[in-house]
């Protein structure tokens, strides 16, 4: 696996007379080094690869977005007893739903894994934060989180749903930006036996043939559509 050069934003060789230089080790101290790790793993690599401070600070808008994925479900499944999980037939269908999504995750981004197109893993896991949880699920429910009881079985179905697809989101993460998905892991609850010590410790996640529902995908792809005309 090889790259092209690392040019500026203009598509420049970078070189001490242009002045169009970036020091990584700046960019860790301003931005983190998950941001520049992002940086390289967005990036088509077969190409010249293009880095600028206004390319970094838009890879740093996708790693926020993520981030507060992760933040509004740690905040959410807070008492959740991840030993008593509700069982997925008495989930809601909203939340079957967003597993299949999380299914769908999952097959995406070890399919690029093993091809090494990081890219599309990137890009993988951005809609999924944006799209399939922010603008979706995770609005749709908050309803359910904010008013039901605390130990009501919708609120803690949503809180199981929710805490599957952290706990697989977080080992997905981990090659990318291992030290955001080492302090998720190091707030999350832990189901006794799990090896708790780091995320690098534990098993990569694999897709759950009983989330699998094809006249349920249907049904809710639909219902996204109609949603999508409503919205207008």
């Amino acid at each position: 696996v090889t790259h092209g050069y690392v040019v500026d934003e203009k598509g420049r060789k970078m070189s001490k007379s242009l002045g169009n230089g970036i020091d990584p080790i700046q960019m860790v101290d301003e931005l983190g080094a998950d941001i520049l790790r992002l940086w390289v793993l967005s990036s088509d690599y077969t190409s010249d690869v293009s880095i600028s401070k206004n390319i970094l600070k838009q890879v740093a808008e996708t790693y926020r977005k993520i981030r507060n994925t992760a933040r509004f479900i740690l905040g959410n499944i807070d008492g959740l007893d991840v030993n008593s999980l509700v069982p997925y037939n008495d989930l809601q269908e909203i939340d079957k739903f967003a597993l299949i999504k999380l299914n769908k995750l999952i097959a995406d981004c070890t399919k690029a894994y093993d091809a090494y197109d990081f890219n599309r893993a990137y890009q993988t896991i951005n809609t999924f934060c944006v799209v399939d949880m922010s603008n979706f699920y995770l609005d749709i429910i908050k309803d359910r989180l904010y008013t039901s009881k605390p130990n009501s079985l919708e609120r803690r179905a949503a809180q199981t749903t929710m805490y599957e697809i952290l706990s697989c989101l977080v080992r997905i993460l981990a090659p990318m930006t291992c030290f955001t998905a080492e302090e998720i892991w190091k707030y999350m609850p832990h189901a006794e036996g799990e090896k708790t010590e780091s995320v690098m410790l534990t098993s990569y996640p694999e897709v759950n043939a009983e989330y699998d529902n094809k006249e349920l995908e249907e049904k809710w792809n639909k219902i996204l559509k109609i949603k999508e005309d409503v919205a207008k």
